[in-house]
């Protein structure tokens, strides 16, 4: 569980030369320190290892990194001059976040240096929450607003396609950014959305997720329910209509509080088309009429993410013209249904998905891309939420809607107790007794060796994994070219 208040806010350097990070690898980190480097800072990192994109993102900008934590990155540092981001990778034993507390910095979480150098001074403070969507809608948004030629700075946790990375410091008067309920440092464990002060909050949907933090939905609903409270009187929130536990949670706000959906709100997509270049469907709107749709992207989870982007942007002024021109141009995020490549009439996806909500949208939007394909969901269970057994029951539905499925063996490195590991070969079970071809593979390569050997001209591969995946998807290509 989280802590029931922020901590009072720390004496923060008002004029630092620069910043390193603690955790800099790490999707919200580097993009913190992309926003900071563009706003003219010297800045440097460490982290345990050091891979794409978000390595490359590092190089592209100019930004120092160091492997481990030995306190000696520190040296060239000023306690008077710098500032120390603590990410929430460091635990309170971490030898250089020790270090920089015994050597006088000023140590500070990556939410706090974005609302204290950043967010704070933006009138209009987009925040996108939700369990699922988060990224992609937060990307979208960004997307109409310049095409309208507002400009805004973001912060996002995924690699936005037409900017190579996931931030960008542009236009003061408006901030987008993506707001995590995952939590914030070990010296401030609270969500990291609670620092940011929204002025306009989207709330997608709320299921059950992280289990490392959380006992059950109830304290995921209560940290909700407490961005809503903490927010400005004159704010307004958009919140899925459509989702069990949303409703309840933003009408604490009242009038503020707008809905969108396909069957209930304010905003309702409806006369939906999936095709296998995207998706056709139009936007009943309060206020503006109706509004026709073309967008690239397929999937009903991302009918909502493009509904509430179009209902943000109504509400800051921006034309129809330019709100359909921003959804057609929309490139995409890196993960998110992102199609690697195709050999041999052999298409490959990777996508992020790892909580089963999320993996059946996942599986359920590719095959609405690829009607007439055999689907292959190959599966690795290794972040917080899916190693663990809180969901053993729901993975064998979700993945049910692929025709084969591959899952890797369990994370080698894990801690946990094994009562509280989710049993994988159990799952290959209860998906064979449905009818469906599954398989537990130990390891990438062996994985890859299997894919290539059974695949045929026409099948679709869907990667989801919430990591690097051991590079299964560049690997797959090539031994498919080979």
């Amino acid at each position: 569980m989280t802590a029931p208040e922020k901590r009072p806010t720390p004496d923060i350097l008002q004029q630092p030369r620069g910043f390193h990070l603690l955790g800099v690898c790490g999707t919200g980190m580097g993009a913190l320190a992309v926003l900071l480097r563009e706003k003219g800072y010297i800045v440097s990192g460490s982290d345990t290892g050091f891979y794409p994109p978000m390595s490359d993102i590092l190089l592209r900008n100019n930004i120092r990194a160091f492997t481990g934590w030995d306190p000696v990155q520190l040296d060239p540092l000023d306690p008077l001059k710098d500032i120390v981001v603590v990410g929430n990778v460091c635990r309170r034993t971490n030898e250089a976040c020790v270090a920089a507390m015994e050597r006088g910095f000023c140590c500070i979480s990556q939410p706090e240096a974005l609302y204290h150098f950043f967010l704070k001074e933006a009138d209009h403070r987009i925040v996108i929450s939700g369990t699922h969507g988060k990224t992609t809608t937060s990307s979208l948004v960004v997307n109409i607003f310049e095409s309208a030629k507002r400009e805004p700075s973001f912060f996002i946790g995924g690699e936005v396609k037409s900017h190579g990375c996931g931030a960008h410091c542009g236009n003061h008067d408006v901030f987008i950014a993506e707001g995590d309920e995952y939590d914030t440092a070990w010296f401030d464990k609270v969500p990291k959305f609670w620092h940011y002060a929204p002025t306009c909050l989207c709330i997608n949907n709320i299921e059950f997720d992280h289990g490392d933090i959380y006992k059950d939905l109830d304290e995921i609903i209560w940290v909700f329910e407490k961005l809503v409270d903490d927010m400005p009187k004159d704010s307004i929130i958009y919140y899925n209509a459509d989702d069990k536990n949303a409703p309840n949670v933003a009408k604490r706000a009242m009038e503020r509080a707008v809905g969108f959906g396909l069957d209930n709100g304010d905003f309702r997509a409806t006369n939906i088309i999936f095709h296998d270049g995207g998706t056709r469907f139009d936007i009943v709107t309060p206020q503006n009429g109706t509004l026709a749709i073309e967008s690239p992207m397929t999937g009903r989870h991302n009918v909502y993410n493009v509904t509430a982007a179009c209902a943000i942007a109504l509400q800051h002024g921006i034309s129809i013209e330019q709100i359909q021109k921003g959804i057609a141009s929309f490139l995409g995020v890196k993960k998110r249904q992102e199609c690697i490549g195709v050999k041999n009439n052999i298409t490959v996806y990777d996508d992020f998905a790892h909580h089963p909500t999320a993996v059946r949208e996942t599986v359920r939007a590719i095959r609405a891309r690829h009607p007439q394909a055999r689907l292959w969901g190959i599966f690795e269970m290794k972040s917080n939420t899916s190693r663990r057994a809180i969901f053993q029951h729901e993975y064998p539905e979700a993945l049910a809607e692929a025709d084969i499925v591959v899952l890797s063996a369990p994370w080698k490195k894990d801690d946990l107790p094994p009562e509280l590991l989710i049993n994988i070969p159990k799952i290959v079970e209860d998906l064979k007794s449905k009818g469906i071809e599954a398989y537990m593979i130990p390891t990438v390569d062996e994985i890859v060796d299997f894919v290539a050997k059974h695949v045929k001209p026409g099948d679709v591969v869907l990667g989801m994994s919430g990591s690097a995946f051991g590079g299964f998807h560049k690997k797959l290509l090539d031994k498919l070219d080979g």
